[in-house]
């Protein structure tokens, strides 16, 4: 856990990340590379990897930070780490290059396997969501701090669909879960789809094809404190954090308004 003091320098921090982010977006020069796994990276997701684990140091130093950049830490050494913050610097690195606006900055602090805090910076608007665990989920937008969720949500329900990575399996999920309920799709880029079901402005967001620890980490706890779940339908409980694999199984994120979760939880 960490202090007020702390979280407001985190948010501070993210913030500055955020401005550097936005700096390159406005650039005519991503100097996109593409990594092993042939996922692209730009100028932004250095810069931003930098500032953050710089100012990190200093906020809380003696933790370690995980980013998606620098996974390079043997599991061996990881696995010794009861605290460690789990960073990805540019959430949604296509939508960035692809200009769509919806990119993120993802920062969570896991202790013992479980996420306590997280963070999601909005660089585009500058909205920042957080949580701490049993302190509840907040917006920060235009100097405002506010409690999550935002509003109770009516109609039918919001389902959130990736832009760049869905599977034939989650269309299926969709299918089945739209055959008892009302329900309408959405198409949102980054970990954003976990800040508007925090918010309460989408309910579900079911996601069975590759995703990262460093995807998620940072929406569970913020989900999870507006009065949501994300759960494993392998497990039927919350994901853990920093495996030797860091790939993420399977997952359902239900938002407040999703009184009926555990029938949908395990089914794929």
């Amino acid at each position: 856990m960490i202090s007020p003091g702390q979280i407001s320098s985190v948010l501070a921090l993210l913030t500055r990340a955020g401005n550097e982010i936005m700096k390159v977006y406005a650039s005519d020069n991503f100097g996109i590379r593409f990594k092993e796994d042939e996922s692209p990276v730009t100028k932004a997701d250095y810069a931003s990897d930098t500032i953050i684990k710089n100012g990190l140091s200093v906020i809380t130093p003696g933790i370690p930070v995980y980013s998606e950049e620098t996974r390079d830490v043997p599991y061996s050494v990881r696995s010794e780490w009861k605290d460690l913050w789990i960073l990805d610097p540019l959430d949604g690195t296509k939508e960035f290059i692809a200009r769509s606006d919806e990119f993120c900055i993802s920062l969570a602090l896991i202790t013992e396997g479980r996420a306590v805090a997280g963070f999601i910076q909005a660089p585009v608007t500058g909205e920042i969501w957080f949580a701490q665990k049993d302190e509840g989920a907040w917006k920060v937008a235009n100097g405002n701090r506010v409690r999550l969720p935002l509003a109770k949500g009516e109609g039918p329900f919001s389902i959130n669909i990736s832009r760049t990575h869905h599977s034939k399996n989650e269309e299926e999920w969709i299918v089945r879960f739209m055959q008892d309920n009302e329900a309408v799709t959405h198409i949102t880029g980054s970990a954003i789809k976990f800040s508007r079901i925090a918010e309460g402005s989408s309910d579900l967001y079911p996601k069975f094809s590759l995703i990262h620890e460093w995807d998620i980490a940072a929406g569970q706890i913020i989900i999870e404190e507006a009065g949501g779940r994300i759960i494993e339908p392998a497990t039927g409980k919350p994901p853990v954090f920093n495996k030797e694999d860091y790939h993420q199984p399977p997952f359902v994120a239900f938002g407040p308004r999703v009184k009926d979760w555990t029938r949908w939880a395990g089914k794929m």
